[in-house]
This record gives structure tokens, sequence and C-alpha cells, in this order.
């Protein structure tokens, strides 16, 4: 089973430039045109662009692989913004997949995957991941799925 949401993530990472490129020309032809009140308008502009960047950055989109091969639970994500880190994978053999939480943040839009892993040690917790970019349908063969595969039923 293999999950992911290529398509998304393209078309969120072409909307994050273009709305870049739009807002820079919108300022340069609001200067070259020197109307009335430029600056005003200018700055709600550049209000409404930091607004929705700062939404967007709360949001945490992340390009996302969830696969699950004959031993491991393999989960691959990349954040989507602008000012991106590294693709980062976690892989869990099925064997020692403990349990998962989903997390609502932001009134629901802001779902978080935590998974958790049997060690020698104990149980360990890996990072949250953020979901916001999976369509519901995704989210939801995502918990069915780990739920099949949880050793200890937590959640």
């Amino acid at each position: 089973m293999t999950i992911n949401n290529q398509n998304k993530a393209a078309w969120i990472k072409f909307a994050y430039y273009l709305f870049t490129f739009l807002y820079l020309a919108a300022i340069v032809l609001f200067l070259y045109l020197d109307i009335d009140n430029q600056y005003i308008v200018i700055g709600l502009m550049s209000a409404v662009f930091v607004a929705a960047i700062i939404i967007s950055l709360s949001l945490s989109l992340n390009y996302i692989i969830y696969k699950v091969s004959d031993n491991k639970i393999i989960l691959r994500y990349y954040p989507l913004h602008p000012f991106h880190e590294n693709f980062k994978s976690i892989e869990i053999p099925k064997s020692s997949f403990a349990y998962f939480e989903i997390n609502s943040k932001i009134m629901g839009l802001k779902p978080e995957l935590i998974l958790f892993q049997q060690t020698k040690n104990g149980i360990a917790k890996y990072p949250p991941i953020c979901l916001s970019a999976l369509a519901k349908k995704d989210v939801k063969k995502i918990t069915n799925s780990l739920q099949h595969l949880s050793t200890i039923k937590k959640h």
C-alpha cells in the first residue's frame, strides 16, 4: 500500500511561486503607474501577502509518501514551504511498531501524526508529522492501515 500527495504538493509549490510573482509584479506595476495612494495599496497588499505566508507556514504543509512494505512502515515527508528543510524519513519495522496518535490543531485544519516504536528501552516517540496537505480520504486510509498494524491498542 502506497499513499502520496504528489499532485497536490506540486500545485501547492506552484501556488507559492505564483503568489509571490504576482505580489512582486503588482508592486512594480503600482510604482510604475504612480497612482494616488499607491503606498497604502502596496501596504495593504503586503499585509495580505504576509498573512497568507504566515497561515501557510502555520499549516506545515508537507509532501508525504506513506508506504507499507512486507516488513516495514515507511513515512517520508518534505516541507512544501519556500524555506524548507531536508527530506525526512521514518522507517519502522512492523514487528516493533507500537501505536500512533493523530492530534488535530488549529480547529482541525492541522492533523498531526505521531508514531511510536517499541524499543529495548521502552516506547520511542517520533516527532509529529503534519498531514494537512493530504486529502481526508488518504488520512483515513493511513489511520486504518496503522490501526491494523498497531501492536498496542492505545488510540
